[in-house]
């Protein structure tokens, strides 16, 4: 739960910010596209995540896989998504929009694996209390 709500004030920190900067530099029309963008890589990334972080309790490993696979659903559903506003209203969705999802859309992807990886327990914590065998 911790690391789902750490992503959430992380992720929508960094939209804010950005998309202050945005408005500042180009307006309502730039403020649209790229709240759209932000809206189609932040609901499956925090969607994938939550998956990850409730489904795959068993080993480290699994979860770090199961984080990485998701990728797939993230990718159809972000780029499914502006594929399908860039057809039907191109008039709204152009290439500004493509550059701010491709912005979000790798940022929260580094911002979730990092906090998946740190998630990972350390190479001591899995051997505390086990001594190595010796080699004679």
């Amino acid at each position: 739960m911790k690391s789902l709500i750490v992503f959430a004030a992380g992720a929508l920190l960094f939209g804010a910010v950005t998309l202050g900067i945005g408005y500042w530099r180009g307006g309502d029309e730039i403020l649209l596209q790229g709240a759209v963008a932000f809206g189609l890589a932040f609901v499956p990334a925090a969607g994938t995540l939550a998956w990850v972080t409730y489904s795959y309790q068993a080993t480290p490993d699994l979860k770090l896989l199961a984080g990485l696979g998701g990728s797939g659903f993230r990718m159809a559903i972000s780029l499914g998504g502006a594929w399908f506003l860039t057809s039907s209203q191109p008039q709204a969705f152009d290439r500004t929009f493509w550059s701010w999802l491709i912005l979000f859309y790798l940022v929260l992807l580094a911002f979730e694996i990092t906090i998946l990886v740190r998630q990972q327990p350390s190479h001591e914590l899995i051997h505390e209390g086990h001594e190595e065998p010796r080699t004679p």
